[in-house]
């Protein structure tokens, strides 16, 4: 049990060093503009892999900057994120921002 908090934590970690590596490779390449609001459930768990790891590090990233801080648990981050995936693959057409928001508040 202890092993598998400790992986969570090197994931949340990497994950949001992927996070800021990809937003900042998205403004050098111009990609097309994207709009949080836009994400269902579904589509993030559609995604595979990193993909989806990046997706949700995204959120949780948003969601901290809403906060208007850079201070997190990680493991409030993973139980967050383990609420997260268990309430989307329930209700796939759902909000993924409300949803990860509703996560984090009550963890």
């Amino acid at each position: 049990m202890e092993m598998t908090k400790g992986i969570k934590h090197f994931a949340l970690w990497t994950v949001l060093a992927l996070c800021l590596g990809i937003a900042f490779s998205g403004i050098a390449l111009g990609q097309e503009e994207q709009d949080l609001n836009n994400y269902a459930c579904k589509d993030v768990m559609r995604m595979t892999g990193s993909s989806r790891d990046v997706a949700i590090g995204v959120l949780h990233a948003f969601i901290l900057g809403k906060k208007g801080t850079t201070k997190f648990e990680t493991t409030q981050l993973a139980d967050a994120t383990d609420a997260f995936i268990e309430y989307c693959l329930d209700n796939p057409n759902d909000n993924a921002l409300k949803v990860m928001e509703k996560m984090t508040k009550t963890r």
